[in-house]
């Protein structure tokens, strides 16, 4: 006796088998939404003329994988005009050290270790000539970030992973540059990972070889039920 299967039955078992490889874990794009807020940790007044103000961000979404996601605004720095005509304002020279510390600190999810911080090596020296609202010919302002990324874990309602933080240097200040003007901190998510949390212990999802002998068995049923209705 030979047993013909139909599309129908072959349409079933592909179905059943496509929904056991869906069910064992197939990888997927999963967004995560991040929040937070930046604050200068040292020192809280850098000099009085150059002062840093705070930015949040608010639900910047971020999707597994190596790619990176911008952080847009992470607080500005501002350059006052130094007192008086004809004034110089020095900012130190280039040494390595820390002259401010950026904060970083996450609301959502909780990431490990926040805040999180970046110090800046600030150096240059600013003029003015006369009452100009320009910035003299020589000028030069440079906020120098560690840009070394730092790697953090988090977890949130829905799993765990973790991810590279790194900022960049804003745009340096000079002659072209006017009193009042503002230079804002950016920086990146990247390398997301995410992880599923683990399954209930409780025996309540099947695993996925019982689910393949379910649809085995459900093919088996077809096959014999239409046998013995073309026997009839």
């Amino acid at each position: 006796m030979k047993i013909k299967i139909n599309r129908s039955i072959l349409a079933l078992a592909a179905g059943i088998l496509a929904g056991v490889l869906s069910l064992g874990g197939t990888a997927h794009a999963t967004t995560v939404l991040f929040s937070g807020d930046t604050s200068a940790s040292s020192p809280t007044t850098i000099d009085s003329y150059l002062t840093y103000a705070s930015a949040n961000f608010t639900n910047i979404s971020v999707t597994d994988g190596p790619g990176s996601t911008s952080l847009t605004n992470l607080g500005t720095f501002t350059l006052n005009v130094c007192s008086g005509n004809n004034c110089t304002e020095p900012f130190g020279t280039q040494d390595g050290l820390a002259d401010f510390t950026l904060r970083i600190t996450f609301s959502d999810p909780t990431v490990s270790g926040t805040p999180q911080l970046f110090a800046a090596d600030i150096y240059g020296t600013i003029y003015r000539s006369g009452n100009s609202s320009n910035i003299g010919i020589g000028s030069s302002l440079t906020i120098d970030f560690d840009n070394t990324p730092q790697h953090l874990s988090y977890t949130n309602a829905f799993g765990s992973g973790a991810f590279d933080l790194s900022v960049n240097d804003p745009a340096p200040y000079t002659a072209a540059s006017s009193f009042g003007d503002t230079r804002t901190v950016t920086g990146q998510i990247a390398n997301l990972t995410f992880t599923d949390p683990p399954p209930p212990t409780n025996g309540t999802v099947p695993e996925p070889s019982t689910l393949i002998l379910i649809g085995i068995g459900l093919i088996a049923v077809s096959v014999v039920t239409r046998s013995q209705l073309q026997k009839n």
